[in-house]
């Protein structure tokens, strides 16, 4: 199997989350009528839950996704450290939080701290912040 970048290990990992709301039956709902058409109608007396930012599930389902959301990050981790490290990873959270818009590098530290260290990021984010100014005007 041909190692992953970075960036095509996060999408792997979306689509794995994804795939697992799906089959744990998470939706999202923002009114009371969307609740209503999203939950499941097999169970009649199945309790739903929220996990969150407007997220619900039946509450059968909650140690499914838990466990789940467990494997992935345990088969994150193994990947990620495959994974070479490079410029194009860094610059990639840089941007992807919007880092030379705003100056503000934290979001993207955070985002890579499994991997870098802030003197890295930081470092990155110097060498190109004149040139992505630049490019995004």
């Amino acid at each position: 199997m041909e190692l992953l970048n970075y960036q095509e290990l996060k999408e792997e990992k979306g689509v794995k989350m994804n795939d697992l709301f799906s089959t744990c039956l998470v939706f999202f709902a923002f009114s009371n009528d969307q609740f209503e058409k999203n939950k499941t109608p097999k169970n009649e007396g199945e309790k739903y839950v929220s996990i969150g930012h407007g997220g619900y599930m039946p509450q059968s389902k909650v140690q499914n996704l838990i466990s789940g959301q467990k494997e992935i990050e345990k088969w994150y981790k193994i990947e990620l450290k495959k994974t070479k490290s490079n410029e194009a990873d860094i610059l990639n959270e840089l941007n992807n939080y919007e880092c030379f818009y705003t100056g503000d590098i934290d979001d993207a530290v955070s985002a890579l701290s499994d991997r870098y260290t802030k003197e890295e990021v930081q470092a990155v984010y110097k060498k190109n912040r004149v040139r992505m100014l630049e490019i995004n005007g």
